[in-house]
């Protein structure tokens, strides 16, 4: 037992040269701390929560220079109209609203008409499968393929790789 003392007593706490605090001074690991990170559903909640603060701020802050470019040019616009034999009243610059309304509508045509193009090459697509189904599927009295059918097309898939 003495001995073991006198080993716990040798061992004080040894300074760096660098720094000021001792080896057995380091940050331990808080397990508790640990876990209540971790399992603690609070902490989640928390850490989304300061996310999305932080996520709006950003959005506000890239929307200061956009609003006041957005300023300069309105005030450029009503300085033009007023200096011109306009009888109109000021023009409003269209709103953030209006503007995305119109992006959506605009996308929305635009995938609307995408759609349409799809289904109609696929229509004229299935239509010439039949076609082709119908004349290679004929057979004569005896089970055999009709080859008169079967050598038309032939004929016109060589005359369209000929056009292309």
């Amino acid at each position: 037992m003495k001995q073991r003392e006198n080993v716990l007593v040798e061992r004080k706490p040894t300074f760096d040269d660098d720094s000021k605090t001792s080896k057995n001074e380091r940050n331990a690991f808080d397990k508790k701390k640990h876990r209540l990170k971790k399992y603690s559903n609070r902490y989640k909640v928390d850490q989304w929560q300061e996310r999305r603060k932080r996520a709006v701020l950003r959005g506000y802050y890239k929307e200061i220079p956009k609003d006041r470019c957005a300023r300069q040019k309105g005030t450029e616009t009503k300085v033009e109209t007023r200096s011109g034999n306009d009888t109109s009243g000021p023009k409003k610059s269209p709103s953030f609203f209006d503007v995305a309304r119109k992006e959506y509508e605009r996308k929305k045509e635009e995938t609307l008409r995408v759609k349409a193009e799809r289904e109609e090459a696929l229509r004229k697509y299935k239509e010439k499968k039949m076609q082709a189904y119908k004349k290679l599927s004929k057979r004569t009295k005896k089970g055999q393929p009709v080859m008169k059918d079967r050598i038309e097309l032939l004929l016109q898939k060589i005359q369209q790789d000929k056009a292309n």
